[in-house]
């Protein structure tokens, strides 16, 4: 049976690796979409935190990826995987797909797979690992360090949902008024879904709350990045959608942090 990965909210300083030099190449062509998949092999150590991403790009508008990380044995057999899913959104704009995971105890073959719901031709570019470390020398260090070359940067997204009438769900989603998905919510352990959930969910932006988009237990700082929802998306209302502009504000904070990849997001209802 295939068992799911234990995620981690830990953000951290991003050491980036190169996966092999083919990686370097800008924006391969790839084809996805019935049944193609792209798939790149990933060398990970084991019981450590990663951070895995990709840049992607597509002539279809409103195309979906799904972004996996399978672990296999030495038969090829997946044992574990940890998956999640990101709209495109416009022709030619590229989006970054990103996952936060710890790898298994016991060393498995690692490999990244990408797939698409629409055929055609997609380009891929800037595959990068981050391993992800937890001292507080290095939190502090990898903060400083973004704050000098971005200024203050969002750490979560907070959806304002109460004027509506949505119920809580087990991987709520978050469309723009144009269809894009902006937030799949990744696939998860039963006990992570009922124990901290693919978002948070509250009547009030309050302390303990915050702590949802909060970096790091140790390094306490938290930038909400607060939008209205305009309208539910799906019958059993636990998806919204946003505003063109508030997506649009959504996209640009990704570019500088993709808080989306730790599952930062907090749905206000009543």
């Amino acid at each position: 049976m295939v068992r799911m990965l234990k995620l981690t909210s830990a953000i951290l300083l991003a050491v980036f690796m190169a996966i092999s030099a083919n990686a370097a190449i800008v924006g391969e062509e790839i084809e996805l979409g019935n049944g193609k998949q792209f798939r790149q092999p990933l060398v990970l150590e084991p019981g450590q935190k990663y951070s895995v991403s990709i840049s992607v790009q597509s002539a279809q508008p409103n195309a979906q990826v799904t972004l996996t990380v399978e672990f296999a044995d030495d038969g090829g057999t997946v044992k574990e995987y940890i998956s999640t899913q990101r709209g495109l959104g416009g022709e030619g704009r590229w989006t970054v797909v990103g996952l936060e995971f710890t790898t298994p105890d016991s060393p498995r073959q690692a490999q990244l797979v990408l797939t698409a719901d629409q055929p055609g031709t997609y380009r891929w570019d800037s595959l990068a690992v981050q391993k992800l470390h937890e001292t507080v020398n290095e939190v502090q260090q990898y903060w400083e360090e973004r704050f000098a070359k971005h200024g203050a940067v969002y750490t979560g997204l907070v959806v304002d949902a109460r004027h509506l009438d949505v119920r809580r769900g087990i991987s709520p989603r978050v469309y723009s008024e144009s269809g894009q998905l902006l937030y799949g919510g990744v696939l998860a352990s039963a006990e992570f879904v009922q124990d901290v959930g693919v978002v948070a969910y509250g009547r009030e932006l309050d302390p303990d709350l915050i702590k949802r988009i909060q970096v790091d237990p140790e390094y306490a700082y938290a930038r909400p990045l607060i939008v209205e929802a305009v309208g539910v998306v799906d019958p059993a209302r636990t998806g919204v959608y946003v505003s063109e502009a508030d997506a649009e504000r959504i996209l640009q904070a990704l570019s500088q942090y993709d808080f989306f990849a730790r599952y930062a997001v907090i749905f206000l209802i009543n």
